[in-house]
């Protein structure tokens, strides 16, 4: 009985290997895509400044914002929150392969292994060198992916932090601003009255 489940997970393991391997190729895909994506980003932010994007994008709204003085400080936090949310959610794109890339390496690793091991019973030493090649190539690939994946993640995270702190800063001043000359004009609303 133990050999028949032993040999059911065997080949199961198998039909794994095409899928994982073409999981691999794809993600390797991925990371020349993303490896892409970051160097046109990188070129895009010496050109043009992610913070003032936003804020020409959302110019009308934070002047709506702003009018409400008494809601102003809450809901330009909320934009300028659901700005960063949208912006995380692009980079879990890529934190998504920091962690699945070398999971799907080792396991690209062990299903060659398994059938070099299978292999070497019946003695065919050229077929377990090219398992173990294979095997060794989908560690490779995974580890390599992974790394690449993780030192974009970490950029893209220096970028994106440096971004929402320079929008929260901006977004305060313009608040305080505002804050500012609507006190000034109740001040010289009051006095011309008084007069």
């Amino acid at each position: 009985m133990i050999e028949f489940i032993e040999e059911l997970l065997f080949q199961i393991g198998n039909l794994l290997h095409l899928p994982v391997f073409l999981g691999l190729l794809l993600m390797v895909l991925w990371i020349v895509w993303s490896l892409g994506a970051f160097t046109w980003d990188y070129w895009s932010r010496k050109k043009q400044n992610r913070v003032k994007v936003f804020l020409r994008d959302y110019q009308e709204e934070i002047v709506q914002i702003l009018a409400d003085e008494q809601q102003a400080d809450i809901n330009l936090t909320e934009l300028v929150q659901g700005w960063e949310k949208v912006e995380n959610a692009k980079l879990d794109r890529i934190r998504f392969l920091v962690k699945i890339a070398p999971s799907l390496g080792l396991v690209g690793t062990l299903i060659p292994m398994g059938q070099s091991l299978s292999t070497l019973s019946t003695g065919d030493m050229s077929a377990m060198a090219s398992h173990m090649v294979t095997a060794f190539t989908a560690t490779i690939i995974g580890l390599v992916c992974g790394i690449v994946a993780y030192l974009i993640t970490l950029k893209r995270e220096q970028w994106l932090s440096r971004d929402f702190l320079t929008c929260e800063t901006i977004v305060e001043r313009k608040l305080r601003a505002a804050n500012s000359k609507q006190k000034t004009n109740t001040i010289q609303m009051e006095r011309s009255g008084v007069k």
